[in-house]
């Protein structure tokens, strides 16, 4: 019992931190600022430097009372709020899977989280990262209708190399288990792995393209005013802190409450379960519907801000309209060199069983690397492969839907910020749980879209947060969905693809 607690103590801390810098690349990203100059946080409205006892998550807020120490400006509870979400999702996803162990992929037997955590820390290292990304990019698509790449190469770079590292022969469903981890049969593998060298030949191609100045060519470059592009950037973390009537009993200091008392019973919750051997898999239901549910809400609650960007994106749709089927037959013909060679790839291996054999025998080459239990069964190779089929899968739906419908209807249909997120959960978690999540998420968007009509009416729906959750909510019930007939029916294809023509060997 004193492990568990130290873990999930350990668990909690490293959240808090984790969104504390969250919040820094929150506010710097939008606004194009560097995020290792300054490496110190300031106050925004006196500017003082914060002092490292200033500077400990949620603590600090509470010893300063929500003021400066300087000023005695209230700080803004959005901070306080990231930092116990990044936390919460932290800790929901070790009760997923070691606790309530209600993702398969893990062993089976009794052990103690201790023994989970030091066999399968890369991939719940991964998750985090995914998901920490993940809520930085919803709450700044909440803001400004747009996502940040760079938050999705760098999930994407993380996926593939814990994959890499996380190969054991447990993680595949067998002996009488039902599920396992998501691994591709080898020609999915060699298809996935032909198709990002595709993708690299064409980003080489467009990064050595020489850039154009319009002003070259005597075509005037549009200059917007710097006035209000400042009020468009206006920082929601200021908001209080412009506010000098604002007090803890603002709103939303409520919701930082709400969400500090969510850690810790969700904290206490997973310690009881852990000593009553998991506590069943009701408990951890409850405890992920509170969670997710609280997550929604706060979602619905930002789109009921009215902001500059829910007009702006609109009418920068409308403004694309004429070219948007020629844009995205731009972005096929791009991706062209990826989809021939992964075509290339996959006929190989199935129309040469030599050919085949030697990619096999390739792909589940064995390293041993002394006797760390994590890496008895190590196939890195494999594990990489195991990242680029996810990847390529998901972002493959993605394409799908952003080409065919904007095909369709002659708009941009889908964002290619959107595709990047859903590329990336791929490499990390697997394409069916990004297949059930897109799913998932048309109906979640639809329905907040309608709860936010009495606050705005705007067509335009950041679709980025609403995905994140159904990434979340199909990670949390991997196992329970794929138990239902219609979403068995849907994800049947990945029987063919995946656990049952995959093995660690």
């Amino acid at each position: 019992m004193v492990v568990t607690l130290w873990w999930l103590c350990f668990a909690m801390a490293a959240g808090l931190c984790l969104g504390s810098f969250l919040n820094v690349i929150i506010y710097r990203v939008p606004r194009d600022l560097s995020l290792r100059s300054p490496l110190w946080s300031a106050c925004p409205r006196c500017g003082h430097r914060i002092r490292l006892r200033d500077n400990i998550p949620l603590l600090s807020f509470l010893l300063l009372r929500g003021k400066c120490r300087d000023c005695h400006a209230p700080i803004a509870t959005r901070y306080v709020v990231v930092e116990a979400l990044t936390a919460i999702i932290v800790l929901m996803l070790i009760d997923a899977f070691f606790i309530a162990q209600s993702r398969g992929g893990f062993r089976t037997i009794s052990v103690g989280l201790n023994d989970h955590l030091a066999d399968n820390w890369p991939i719940l290292l991964a998750h985090a990262i995914l998901f920490a990304c993940l809520l930085a990019m919803s709450i700044i698509d909440l803001e400004h209708y747009w996502v940040d790449v760079r938050f999705t190469n760098l999930a994407t770079v993380c996926g593939f190399a814990l994959h890499a590292l996380w190969t054991p022969s447990y993680s595949v469903a067998s002996g009488g288990r039902t599920s396992g981890w998501i691994r591709p049969w080898d020609a999915t593998a060699v298809m996935a792995i032909f198709a990002i060298v595709g993708l690299g030949l064409a980003w080489v191609v467009l990064v050595c393209q020489p850039h154009v100045d319009p002003e070259d060519f005597g075509d005037p470059v549009e200059e917007g005013d710097d006035e209000n592009e400042e009020d468009t950037l206006r920082d929601p973390f200021l908001m209080e802190a412009d506010d000098p009537e604002s007090t803890r009993g603002h709103p939303s200091r409520l919701v930082a409450w709400l969400t500090g008392a969510l850690l810790l019973a969700l904290c206490v919750g997973m310690f009881k379960a852990e000593g009553a051997k998991g506590g069943g898999v009701v408990g951890h239901v409850v405890r992920a519907a509170v969670v997710l549910a609280f997550f929604f809400v706060l979602i619905v609650a930002e789109m009921w801000q009215v902001r500059p960007a829910d007009t702006e994106v609109v009418e920068e749709i409308d403004r694309e309209r004429f070219t948007a089927r020629r844009m995205v037959l731009d972005e096929l013909a791009w991706l062209m060199p990826a989809i021939v060679l992964g075509a290339m790839g996959c006929w190989l291996f199935l129309s040469n069983e030599g050919v085949a054999a030697r990619m096999s025998d390739l792909l589940h080459t064995r390293v041993r690397l002394g006797d760390y239990s994590m890496l008895r069964s190590w196939q890195p190779l494999y594990g990489l492969a195991t990242a680029a089929s996810g990847f390529v899968i998901a972002g493959a739906i993605g394409w799908t839907v952003r080409i065919g419908f904007t095909l369709i209807f002659g708009r941009e249909a889908f964002g290619t910020g959107d595709i990047h997120l859903m590329a990336a959960t791929g490499a990390v978690a697997g394409w069916p749980v990004v297949l059930m999540g897109f799913l998932l998420s048309c109906l979640l968007a639809l329905v907040g879209w309608v709860a936010a009509l009495p606050a705005k009416r705007t067509r335009a729906i950041p679709l980025g947060p609403w995905l994140s959750l159904s990434f979340m909510i199909v990670v949390l019930f991997y196992d329970a969905l794929l138990r239902w007939p219609f979403v068995a029916r849907v994800v049947v294809v990945a029987e063919m693809l995946t656990s049952k023509n995959s093995q660690l060997w």
